[in-house]
């Protein structure tokens, strides 16, 4: 991007005048505390990426990644404020950054640009037990937010599988969701209020109300915006009272169409079960193979403890299971291990695709999360299953959030090529395919991970081209430099 133009300044020495060139970086610094932007080697390297899979595989094979020219930290609303403003009168690029957890290549730095990572803006500011609302900074991490409410016997519900190193912020950018929004909802539905920052500096406030008829929802309009319009820098979230513990109901079916929709009628059987997951054969056996998963696809719902007619509700679940074709109860240990290790992949896949390669080079491991309504669910698990095992050796499914509606489906697979390269090639084949393969059922590419740079080119096959114009048209709006976020979101 181009720094656009420096100011000059003169120093008087004798007969001599002395003129030295201040570049824009220069100007920034001199505006902001010292230590807020950074341009050491190892800070921008370690700001380059974030988690996409085939950013990790360059990185580690030693590809020479695009390293941005600085790395910037705020720490208040104020000084991304300064540091948007300097953008815009610099046409310089900027990056957004929370905790780098995504997996979609959302938070990628290029050469001129510079990273804006919040992660000193972390403070949860206020809790409200009145209301049973908190106040946050959009760089604090979800196991701290969660650990400041569990003192107050609150939770916002919502738990990703990257709670401990994503962001509120970033929840916001990928319009995320938790393992337990079936009962407790995704972050759409516990956003109050937000403060962001808009392109050129100006600071956009929604106040926090359970809901407003005051004109179109902005707060909205930005969940998912994945840093392409604004920087939310700050938060208001609903929340509500922590579960004391869990009760978990486990079913074994004999196909992946039975369980669907043996799930789909729990869902509409209110029994209140905030956590509903079904796995098909792969991901059972991956997930429930060390307690002796003995084959099959499983249903798993949970229910917090404690709560009115507990009992009674549990038992309408067990008899619309059954009643749906479940063949056997299989116990609440297969809840329970499942909420012990229920982030261990996060662990798993760094192992993999970071420095350590445990299945050694040439492997690619990566998820895939889409979403339809009960009527497309079998073609979409059936149709993008198979479009990853032409490529891939091993792919897992499982049902992830549920609705009255229809579902997400979350895949898991693996690729493995004779070298690095070809198993990018096949990793590119197979998304590919499988991102047609959902176009054509009917689905959504992609249900809480986001779009970045990964889905980019296919938004057009999601939203049409209208869609796709709509936001280009907001996106000129808001930012008409383009610098928020290049090549993110947008094909």
């Amino acid at each position: 991007m181009l720094w656009g133009a420096a100011p000059w300044l003169t120093s008087r020495s004798g007969a001599w005048v002395t003129i030295r060139v201040v570049s824009p970086l220069e100007i920034l610094v001199s505006r902001l505390p010292d230590g807020t932007v950074r341009t050491d080697a190892e800070t921008l390297r370690e700001r380059a990426i974030d988690s996409w899979a085939l950013s990790l595989l360059r990185r580690v094979r030693g590809d020479e990644l695009p390293l941005p020219a600085a790395a910037i930290f705020p720490a208040s609303t104020q000084e991304v404020a300064t540091v948007l403003t300097w953008a815009s009168q610099t046409s310089t690029a900027v990056i957004p950054r929370g905790g780098g957890s995504g997996v979609c290549g959302g938070a990628q730095g290029q050469a001129g640009s510079v990273v804006l990572d919040l992660s000193r803006m972390d403070k949860v500011t206020a809790i409200d037990l009145v209301s049973q609302v908190v106040h946050v900074e959009a760089g604090v991490r979800g196991d701290q937010l969660e650990a400041a409410l569990a003192g107050h016997g609150l939770t916002t519900g919502l738990y990703p599988q990257s709670i401990a190193i994503s962001t509120v912020g970033g929840w916001i950018a990928a319009s995320s969701a938790g393992q337990a929004s079936t009962g407790f909802g995704a972050i759409e539905d516990v956003l109050l209020g937000l403060t962001a920052v808009l392109p050129q500096g100006e600071i956009l406030r929604s106040r926090p109300v359970p809901r407003s008829a005051a004109g179109p929802d902005l707060r909205r309009l930005l969940v998912g915006s994945e840093g392409t319009l604004a920087v939310v820098t700050e938060a208001t979230l609903a929340c509500r009272a922590r579960p004391a513990g869990w009760d978990w109901l486990a079913f074994a079916f004999g196909g992946f169409a039975a369980m669907a929709d043996g799930l789909c009628q729990a869902v509409r059987a209110d029994t209140g079960a905030a956590v509903i997951r079904g796995y098909d054969e792969t991901d059972a056996q991956l997930s429930f193979g060390a307690i002796g998963h003995p084959g099959g696809c499983v249903g798993l719902l949970g229910f917090p403890a404690g709560g009115p007619g507990l009992d009674a509700r549990k038992q309408a679940a067990v008899e619309t299971l059954k009643g749906a074709g479940a063949s056997a109860e299989l116990g609440p240990r297969y809840g329970e291990h499942w909420w012990q290790h229920r982030n261990d992949a996060v662990g798993t896949y760094a192992q993999i695709m970071g420095p350590e390669r445990a299945f050694g080079s040439g492997v690619i491991v990566d998820t895939f999360e889409v979403a339809g309504l009960w009527s497309t669910v079998p073609e979409l698990y059936a149709g993008i299953r198979a479009a990853l095992a032409a490529q891939a050796q091993a792919v897992g499914a499982h049902l992830s959030h549920l609705y009255r509606s229809g579902s997400s489906l979350y895949f898991t697979f693996l690729i493995s090529g004779a070298d690095d390269q070809e198993a990018q090639e096949r990793y590119l084949a197979a998304w590919d395919q499988a991102v047609r393969s959902c176009a054509a059922a009917g689905g959504t590419i992609t249900h809480h991970h986001g779009v970045g740079r990964l889905k980019a080119p296919y938004l057009a096959a999601d939203l049409g081209e209208p869609g796709v114009d709509v936001l280009r048209r907001i996106k000129a709006a808001l930012d008409p430099a383009g610098i928020m976020n290049p090549q993110v979101l947008l094909p």
